[in-house]
């Protein structure tokens, strides 16, 4: 996404979780499931790119390192999550997975990174410019042993659409 495009996809996102916000706890949780979890992770990216991130709450925190980690690894696996700007949720993962009570995910994660010697507070070495560079990060560890597993995982999307459910009040806040 290019500069001004970013410019105008913040921007429809302010107004639109402005209206989200303006619906108040009662109406959002009334819901169907997917329609509440876009209007959680609209309020998420209005969060973060809205507020301080010392003003943000743990719950707000967690939800956006959940959906930021769902997102990339359903959409490249965790290798993609490791080289995106996405990579700066990797220290809240475990916590995050932990509090929607993914503890086979947690403990996937955790072991993944152990056993591979990985930092998630510094992960600059995952950083990339080119596609090339890209196959060469795949290719360092095994994470396709990590991605079968993760989407393996059915209950995982629910979880998180339940962690926002439970959390959508702090989730509101602005």
């Amino acid at each position: 996404m290019g500069f001004f495009s970013t410019i105008l996809y913040n921007i429809k996102n302010m107004k639109k979780a402005k209206k989200i916000r303006e619906m108040g706890k009662e109406n959002l949780l009334a819901l169907e499931d997917e329609d509440f979890y876009e209007a959680m992770i609209c309020l998420c990216d209005d969060a973060v790119y809205d507020i301080k991130a010392a003003d943000l709450t743990k719950e707000q925190i967690l939800a956006y390192s959940l959906y930021m980690f769902e997102r990339e690894v359903n959409n490249g696996g965790l290798c993609q999550f490791f080289v995106n700007s996405s990579s700066d949720c990797a220290p809240f993962i475990s916590e995050a997975l932990d509090a929607i009570g993914a503890t086979e995910l947690r403990n996937l994660f955790e072991q993944f990174v152990n056993d591979n010697d990985i930092d998630v507070t510094d992960l600059s070495s995952f950083k990339i410019t080119d596609i090339k560079e890209y196959e060469a990060q795949t290719k360092r560890f095994d994470f396709d042993s990590f991605d079968e597993r993760f989407y393996d995982n059915e209950d995982f999307h629910q979880q998180v659409i339940d962690y926002f459910r439970c959390n959508v009040e702090q989730l509101l806040k602005n």
